[in-house]
């Protein structure tokens, strides 16, 4: 037994629930990126030189913009979404958690031989996972 175990401040609860372990991984890189980038800025980019050589680009500023509208192929929906490609076919071909009878991800057309799906749909079907996964308590 140890004294005054018990009388420990409790852990603040995490404030994006839906996060999964790899979201949270990055939020708090992210965070840590930000405040060298502030403090060190030659520190930082000498860092991000680094990761870059290494084909690590995620963690270096870009626009989040993305067209709701625009088609996506499957490589590039898994990319948007940070999802292996397989996840993505899966997804196409489950009922919707939130919505029974609907498609999770409707596929939209085809690009040569390849299935495109809307960014929008891509993008609500990996909300709609996380929250089931919120609400269930499992890994997404």
């Amino acid at each position: 037994m140890k004294p005054g175990y018990n009388d420990q401040p409790t852990r603040n609860r995490w404030p994006w629930a839906v996060d999964t372990d790899l979201d949270r991984a990055r939020r708090i890189t992210m965070m840590y990126r930000g405040r060298l980038n502030l403090a060190a800025p030659e520190a930082c980019a000498e860092a991000d030189d680094l990761m870059r050589m290494y084909g690590e680009t995620w963690m270096l500023d870009k626009l989040d913009i993305v067209d709701p509208d625009a088609e996506l192929t499957t490589a590039q929906a898994a990319e948007l979404v940070r999802v292996p490609p397989r996840r993505i076919r899966d997804w196409a071909c489950l009922d919707h958690p939130e919505k029974p009878g609907e498609p999770l991800l409707p596929r939209f057309k085809m690009r040569g031989r390849e299935r495109t799906y809307l960014a929008a749909a891509v993008l609500a079907a990996a909300a709609a996972v996380r929250r089931h996964a919120a609400r269930r308590h499992l890994p997404t």
